[in-house]
Parts: structure tokens; C-alpha cells; sequence
């Protein structure tokens, strides 16, 4: 995980300066080891049990170079010394101790976490918004929004056990149908820049001169965007965004434009 608490419930994002500013260095979240190694712990944001943070010191430098090394947060699987609360049971549920693949439909038994799920987005709607054009680097339109939000919404997908507080984004474009991206402009963001090189570059019908996504010429032209393939590699989340586009009399079939795997990080909303 990428997010860890002092406080259950109250998430931070993971971070060498994060960790240390709410920490102050001090135990319970510094420990030595009888080896003289420094152990560091926190507590999980939604179960409230301990957790060990691997990667903050020493190796973590590497990944700056080598980018093999991650910093990261795990359930100890046991009760820890300085840290009063520690429930099994809590642990296994937790959503966050063993990720359901994202687009699993299978509907999560405790109610109350599928609700609270569902008035964080309510709450949230706006900024979770501008963080889905963020992920895919395109300004999708209201109406395209709007209709992502009802379809979640009115399948009451937030029951999904894939779906937790922290991926809901995600959760909200993998599990819609293809969305259309004609005519939309980019979104100010670091996938910005990939879908721009790869339309321009791929594309048989569609480039983007500017900022906008036109056609090259007359015709009758469709370009999409879809989200499938979630995958778990060495404590990272990944979901695997698609571009195609397609003659629309359906003669020529579809063409990929685009297939980048982007690694999921943690949203945190109040």
C-alpha cells in the first residue's frame, strides 16, 4: 500500500517526509532491532492494524536509479508492540490487505464500507472528476462524465470488493463502456504528452495539431478510450488504458493507437 495513519481512518500519502513529519522519528514508529537494524511501523488507514514500512531508508535511494526498489506499506500479520489494536479478522477484510482484481463484480458483505464508498463519491464528484482526466491525459466532456457517474452509480458498482476508497477512479473508468474522445481537447497532465505522440503517430484518421482531437480528413471515423488488464507486480497496481479508433461502417475494423500501462496510486478524499 501507499498510504499508511497515525489515525484509523485519517490516510497519508506514503512518503519519506510525510513519514517523518507525522512521526517525529519517535516510537512507536522507530524501533531498533537486537540486529541494530531501524524497524519502521504505522497503522493501516481502514483496518486500524499495524503495518511495516519497507523501502523508507537505505535501498529506497536506489530506486531513483534502478527503479526496481519501492517504498511501500504491508500488514504485519501480527500484533505489534506500542501499537494497541490488533483484529485478524479486520486484517483479512480489509481491502487494502490483499487487492480484489479490479473489475471483479463480486459484491462486498459489509454495507456500510460499499456506503461510505458511495458519499465519498457523491461528496467528491468534482475533484474525482478532474482526477480521471488527469489519469488519461484528455479533457472528457461533462456529458461523458455525467454519464460514467450514473452508470457507476445506478449498478451500484461501489459494492464491488475491488472497490475501496482509494482506487475509485480507477474503479469508475474500468468499468465503463468505450468512451468516445472526437473532438475533445487534452487535459493538462503526464499521459498528456503519450496520447498526443501515439494519436499523432498511429493514427490513420485522427491527429492532434494543437490540442484538439480532429480528423484528418472527411469520412465517417470513431476514436475510443477503454480501460482493461488490472495487474499486481511487486507491491504495484497497474490498469492498462487503450486508444483505438475505427471505421464507423464497421468495414476496415479497429486500429490501436495506444496501450500503456499505468502504474495506480493511492486517491485519498475526505
Amino acid at each position: 500500500m501507499d498510504v499508511f495513519a497515525i489515525e484509523k481512518g485519517k490516510a497519508l500519502k506514503l512518503s519519506v517526509d510525510e513519514f517523518e513529519k507525522q512521526t517525529c522519528h519517535e516510537y512507536p514508529y522507530y524501533r531498533t532491532k537486537k540486529d541494530k537494524r531501524l524497524s519502521l511501523y504505522a497503522i493501516c488507514p481502514e483496518c486500524g492494524n499495524p503495518i511495516q514500512i519497507v523501502n523508507m531508508y537505505g535501498e529506497e535511494m536506489m530506486q531513483n536509479v534502478t527503479r526496481k526498489v519501492t517504498l511501500y506499506g504491508k500488514h504485519t500479520g501480527r500484533a505489534v508492540e506500542g501499537f494497541p489494536y490488533w483484529n485478524e479478522a479486520e486484517m483479512k477484510n480489509c481491502s487494502l490487505y490483499k487487492p480484489s482484481p479490479l473489475g471483479n463484480t463480486e459484491i462486498r458483505t459489509k454495507t456500510e464500507d460499499s456506503e461510505e464508498i458511495k458519499e465519498i463519491i457523491e461528496k467528491n464528484w468534482r475533484k474525482i472528476k478532474q482526477n480521471i482526466r488527469g489519469i488519461v491525459g484528455v479533457n472528457l466532456t461533462n456529458k461523458e462524465m455525467d454519464h460514467m457517474y450514473e452508470v457507476f452509480m445506478d449498478s451500484r458498482a461501489y459494492s464491488y470488493k475491488a472497490v475501496n476508497k482509494y482506487n475509485i477512479p480507477y474503479a469508475m473508468i474500468r468499468s465503463q463502456e468505450a468512451i468516445s474522445i472526437y473532438r475533445t481537447f487534452l487535459f493538462d497532465s503526464p499521459m498528456s504528452e503519450i496520447v498526443k505522440d501515439r494519436i499523432n503517430c498511429n493514427s490513420k484518421y485522427f491527429e492532434i495539431p494543437d490540442k484538439e482531437i480532429v480528423k484528418k480528413g472527411s469520412g465517417f471515423y470513431n476514436i475510443g478510450i477503454y480501460f482493461t488488464k488490472y495487474q499486481r507486480k511487486e507491491h504495484k497496481q497497474y490498469i492498462h488504458m487503450v486508444i483505438y479508433e475505427a471505421d464507423g461502417y464497421g468495414k476496415e475494423g479497429r486500429n490501436s493507437i495506444l496501450e500503456e500501462s499505468i502504474e495506480m496510486k493511492s486517491w485519498i478524499y475526505e
